[in-house]
Formats: C-alpha cells, sequence, structure tokens
C-alpha cells in the first residue's frame, strides 16, 4: 500500500463484506478455497490448515468463523448467516497490496455493499496520541459505484426499511437523516426524497415545453413513478405508457415513496412491466415522447445505451417526435457519454445534452441527450403551463442547461 512506512509493526486490513452471496459463505469449501487464493494473491504464506468452524447454536451468530495462520501473522473472518455478511482480518508484518485483498474479497464473496478499515500498527505510541473513537461505520452506506476508482458517496442510515432481491437486482429502502427516505439497486443510490425532483421534472419538462403537442408519452424504466408524475403535469397528455422490467420497483415505490408515485393512480398510465427493448418492436409512429429513465449502463439496462435500441426508439416516435434518456455524469462518465452521443447522431438529425444538479448523484451532475427528428431545445422553446408545483425546472433553467463547459463541448460536439 503506497504510502504506509512499514519500519513500523505491521499492518491490518479489516473488510467488511454486506450482503454475500449467501451459498458462498455457507459453504466450508468455498472459505477454504478464498483463504488459498488470498493468501497466494498477496504473497503471504500459510502455515498449517486453514481452521473453519460453524457456530450455529445461536442464530444471532450462526456461520462459520475462520483463522489462518501465515507466517507474518494471521487472516481471521467470521460469516454470518442471519446477515449475509461477512467480516474479515488481514493482519501481517510483511508488506501485502491492501487493495488487491479488497477487490478480490469483493469478487469472490459479491457483496451488495463494502467497507475497508486500515489501520497500521505501531511499535511505539506517537507522543501525545492515547486513544481515538470513531463512529459506527455500519451506520453509513457506502455506494459500489465509482469505488473501482477511489471514489463513493457515503450517507448515513438511520435504518434499512426493506431489502428485496427481484429477478433482475437488489433494491434497498434506507431512512437517513440528511435526504429522508433513499432507494438502492445493486447497492447504487437511485433516489431520496430530498433531491428527486431535480432530476424527474429535468427529464420530463423541457421535451414537452419544445414540441407544440405531447399526447402520448413512452417511460422506459422509471419504475419509481418520478418521471410519469411530471409528464402528468400536462392536461394535453392523453396516454403514458410505463415499461419498466422489474414490478418490483413499483411495488416498493408505492409503498415507501407515495408522493413520488402518486401518477400509478393516474387513469392516463399504463403499465407493462416487460423489456423496453422488445417493448418497442411493436411500436411504430407511435409516441410524441420517449423518455429512458434508466439506471446506470451495467447489466441489462446497458442495451438501452446502444445504436440499435437508438434506432428502435427512432421507430417508435412520432415524425415530429422528441427523446430524451439518461446519459451520466459529464465529469465521471465522458467515456459513455461520448458513445452513446455518436450513436444517437447516427440515427437522429438533431441531438443536444443538457444536464441537472443532483447532490446525491456522482459528482453531484446528471446529464440527459435530447434527441429530435424535427424540433430544437433552443430555438423551438415553446413553454406551457404545468398543473401542480414546479421546484426546479423554469424558463431561465430550460436555456441555461444546455450551456455546458468547454470540456463538455469537446465530448458532446
Amino acid at each position: 500500500m503506497a504510502g504506509v512506512d512499514f519500519r513500523e509493526w505491521g499492518l491490518l486490513a479489516s473488510i467488511d463484506l454486506f450482503k454475500c452471496n449467501p451459498q458462498t459463505i455457507r459453504s466450508k469449501e468455498k472459505i477454504q478455497e478464498y483463504v488459498i487464493k488470498l493468501c497466494d494473491l498477496i504473497g503471504v504464506k500459510r502455515f498449517g490448515e486453514t481452521t473453519i468452524v460453524d457456530f450455529g447454536q445461536d442464530e444471532k451468530v450462526s456461520g462459520f468463523s475462520m483463522v489462518q495462520l501465515i507466517e507474518t501473522s494471521l487472516i481471521s473472518g467470521h460469516f454470518a448467516n442471519a446477515s449475509n455478511n461477512s467480516y474479515i482480518d488481514i493482519f501481517s508484518c510483511k508488506e501485502y497490496d491492501i487493495d488487491k485483498a479488497v477487490d478480490f474479497s469483493k469478487q469472490f464473496f459479491e457483496p451488495e455493499n463494502t467497507i475497508s478499515h486500515v489501520v497500521v500498527r505501531k511499535l511505539e505510541p506517537v507522543k501525545g496520541e492515547t486513544s481515538r473513537i470513531l463512529e459506527n461505520p455500519r451506520n453509513w452506506l457506502f455506494e459500489n459505484f465509482g469505488m473501482d476508482k477511489g471514489r463513493s458517496l457515503a450517507i448515513k442510515v438511520n435504518e434499512m426499511l426493506a431489502e428485496e432481491k427481484s429477478p433482475f437486482q437488489r433494491i434497498g429502502i434506507f431512512s437517513t437523516p440528511a435526504f429522508g427516505k433513499l432507494m438502492t439497486i445493486d447497492g447504487i443510490v437511485q433516489l431520496t426524497e430530498f433531491d428527486e425532483f431535480a432530476y424527474h421534472e429535468m427529464i420530463s419538462h423541457p421535451a414537452i415545453n419544445v414540441k407544440p403537442s405531447v399526447e402520448k408519452v413512452l417511460i422506459i424504466g422509471g419504475g419509481d413513478g418520478g418521471a410519469a408524475r411530471e409528464v402528468l403535469k400536462y392536461e394535453q397528455v392523453k396516454q403514458v405508457d410505463l415499461c419498466d422490467i422489474d414490478a418490483k420497483v413499483i411495488e416498493l415505490s408505492k409503498k415507501y415513496f407515495p408522493k413520488l408515485s402518486c401518477a400509478f393512480k393516474d387513469k392516463r398510465l399504463k403499465v407493462f412491466n416487460e423489456d423496453g427493448f422488445k417493448f418497442l418492436d411493436s411500436r411504430t409512429g407511435e409516441y410524441d415522447l420517449i423518455i429512458v429513465d434508466s439506471t446506470d449502463p451495467t447489466g441489462f439496462a446497458e442495451n438501452l445505451f446502444k445504436e440499435g435500441f437508438f434506432k428502435k426508439v427512432f421507430n417508435a416516435l412520432k415524425d415530429d417526435g422528441i427523446f430524451v434518456n439518461q446519459l451520466e455524469s459529464m465529469y465521471y462518465n465522458p467515456d459513455i457519454i461520448s458513445k452513446s452521443v455518436k450513436a444517437l447522431k447516427n440515427v437522429f438529425p438533431i441531438l443536444n445534452y443538457y444536464y441537472t444538479l443532483v447532490p446525491t448523484y456522482p459528482s453531484g451532475i446528471i446529464g440527459f441527450g435530447f434527441a429530435s427528428k424535427k424540433y430544437s431545445p433552443l430555438t423551438d422553446y415553446n413553454p406551457k403551463q404545468a398543473n401542480g408545483v414546479l421546484k426546479y425546472y423554469n424558463e431561465e433553467i430550460h436555456k441555461a442547461c444546455f450551456v455546458l463547459p468547454e470540456f463538455a463541448k469537446k465530448i458532446i460536439y
């Protein structure tokens, strides 16, 4: 680990892995495999056999405990059945690569979230230092997205309200002191009560205020109901089709985010729990506006950022239709934006990029693609009156959100 002075006594890495693969942590053979591979990876020599004992008498602590002596100290761990959490300590007076150990542990046990702590054990105390008390890190949610690049969003949590594993993803609902209720998907923050309006207003209102008439809208993703809520604030909208592959997102949103999901009570909204990619196959020239409110381009959502999908969107739009999609942060995701913009330009004659400010999204900024068959968001602005309160979007914001810094212009144009 860079920057550590190994004239000190040794190095302790504690790795807390939350919501691991239950089959892995309940297998004595898999834990043994982990120890052997870990020692080989970080270059420490095992001393004797691995001790793995199942303490199953008390449900609160039931699970395997592991100890492996190494010639430079030891590796230990406990694998808790009740929570599917794993707690691993690696202590060695020989230098080893902590990042490799953490990355391998995450890969092997497939946790939803990970926290790692590093302590340098000393030969003698630092002058004046007696003790150090840290707040319990388990009260904090550390977002997975971006950890491989050395960055993460940390949010203090009051309690986990719900956790569901659907056929497609892991969904978590948390109560937080700073942001109200919060939803994660696969460990990545999707929305909070505190700032969701800044995202949902901006993915919805600019396009409706450009196209003269918007009567039929398709939302792909958006199972939380936020984009639908905003679109349905306009009386001219006669029908909204919402296609989200995961019915569990809709179910949990209705239960825990009633103000966000209120659109599901509107008779103009029709819900389809289908694959959005396939859903478009039978639609031609049908929609005035298509919005893709998707997760980041991983897993089944990856196809929603490719040219083949954009062609399906183009065909499903009317001759003057508009397409808006979630298109990442200009600071953190220039490669994703560049590839998507190139693909969009191959399909649509008009393409712009705009953004909004959302504190709980990576870098605090999230962008959108604005692809159109006919209307420009810059020259065809046609303001309309929405029913209900808007907290972010207005005429000045519409004009300003398409103004990009120089580095972003080079990505987009």
